[in-house]
């Protein structure tokens, strides 16, 4: 791979926190391509990404001429800041809920006075996706593109019921993988030695139980009405909601579609494919329109763990900057 020159920057965010990023530019003998990659932090993860991710990213775009900036938002990495939550549900609902959409006025201030005259793009995984999303979405500065990798599309919270939240087509795949080998001499051995996944094995088959109750509960009660429903058993335990779609990440997402390209990438293995496809996207978005900005990896997971998934990531965004390049 060609030498490629890195800068530490550090930026301050509007409270006046010191914030630190790295910027990746292309060799000297690669022409540099008129569009900058922006983006933060991995999901509970700093600027290198989980599994490495984003400093790969940075690698792979930056050897073909696209300068990548990645940075620390506030109390994460190298960056000014300490982050509160001990409950890591409750940390993501404020990533969910635009926690780092100042840092992102500091970094878009900072690079705009070295990035003007380039295409914005901005990226990020699980967390830091939509951080990037709402921090495009809710700033002044013109973004052309938001690649967004594993983008949550609902908001979390210790408040909130996580029982039913695996998705059943998940639970039906994982299982069925586990039936084909049901008659493996190696498999039986696995199981009875206690060396098979029992966890997750249980946590797909509650999923499909708890699937069939609700659908034998909405059966049996077609036109319940909740409010007398409420006051005819005061008493009853008072249930937690379950985990439901963001009101602000569709807000976000239609604003951004408004004025810029946008692309998400899921892992086929990954239950928040199933969050936008049957939650956001069945609702919100036209099949036509689920087609253009949706891309799966096959087999990656959540995270994309494996290199090889994270080069397909990045293959897919290449292809797709070419296209804004041409469009615009």
């Amino acid at each position: 791979m060609p030498q490629l020159e890195e800068e530490i920057v550090d930026f301050r965010a509007p409270d006046g926190s010191n914030l630190v990023g790295i910027l990746s530019l292309p060799p000297a003998d690669v022409p540099e391509q008129k569009a900058l990659l922006i983006l933060s932090h991995s999901g509970l993860v700093h600027k290198a990404g989980s599994h490495r991710g984003q400093h790969n990213l940075a690698q792979y775009f930056a050897s073909r001429g696209y300068p990548v900036f990645r940075f620390d938002p506030v109390g994460f990495g190298d960056s000014d800041g300490v982050t509160s939550e001990h409950i890591n549900q409750d940390l993501f609902a404020s990533i969910e809920s635009g926690r780092f959409v100042s840092s992102y006025t500091g970094a878009f201030d900072y690079l705009a006075g070295r990035f003007k005259d380039h295409r914005w793009i901005v990226s990020g995984v699980c967390g830091g996706a939509i951080s990037s999303l709402l921090g495009g979405a809710e700033n002044r500065h013109p973004i052309a593109g938001y690649a967004l990798i594993s983008c949550p599309v609902v908001l979390d919270g210790s408040h909130f019921d996580y029982s039913r939240r695996e998705p059943p087509q998940m639970a039906v795949k994982m299982l069925r993988m586990y039936a084909s080998k049901a008659f493996r001499p190696k498999a039986i051995w696995r199981f009875l030695t206690f060396q098979s996944d029992y966890k997750l094995i249980w946590k797909m088959v509650r999923t499909m139980v708890l699937r069939t109750v609700d659908k034998i509960f909405r059966r049996k009660k077609p036109n319940v009405d909740v409010a007398k429903e409420a006051v005819a058993a005061p008493a009853k335990a008072v249930e937690k909601p379950r985990v439901a779609l963001s009101a602000r990440f569709v807000k976000a997402t239609r604003e951004a579609m408004q004025r810029s390209k946008m692309l998400f990438i899921y892992g086929n293995n990954d239950g928040f494919l199933w969050e936008f496809t049957d939650l956001y996207a069945a609702a919100h978005l036209s099949a036509a329109k689920r087609d253009e900005v949706l891309r799966v990896v096959e087999h990656s997971n959540h995270m994309f763990q494996w290199t090889e998934w994270q080069q397909q990531a990045f293959a897919i965004i290449q292809d797709w900057l070419t296209s804004i390049v041409l469009l615009m």
